[in-house]
């Protein structure tokens, strides 16, 4: 079975800051601009696991912001 993120989003924070987390590609990525952390998706599992993820530079993070239509500085939705 398939990840269904959309299903899921709800419920499904970042361990670490407990903000929102969004899809981008095959991972997750925190909204939190102190954490930006990038957790993976492994054969359609999320990975949601500190350890493991990767901490995005600021302006990897802001450009993923900003292609989920969300503040590049806050994470938070725009409008």
């Amino acid at each position: 079975m398939a990840f269904d993120f959309e299903k899921l989003k709800g419920i499904l924070v970042c361990p670490r800051s407990r903000r929102e987390l969004i899809l981008e590609q095959d991972a997750l990525v925190s909204t939190s601009p102190e954490a930006r952390l990038k957790f993976p998706i492994v054969d359609g599992i999320p990975r949601l696991l500190v350890d493991e993820a990767e901490q995005l530079s600021m302006e990897s993070w802001s450009e993923v912001m900003r292609r989920a239509g969300r503040d590049a500085l806050t994470g938070k939705v725009i409008g």
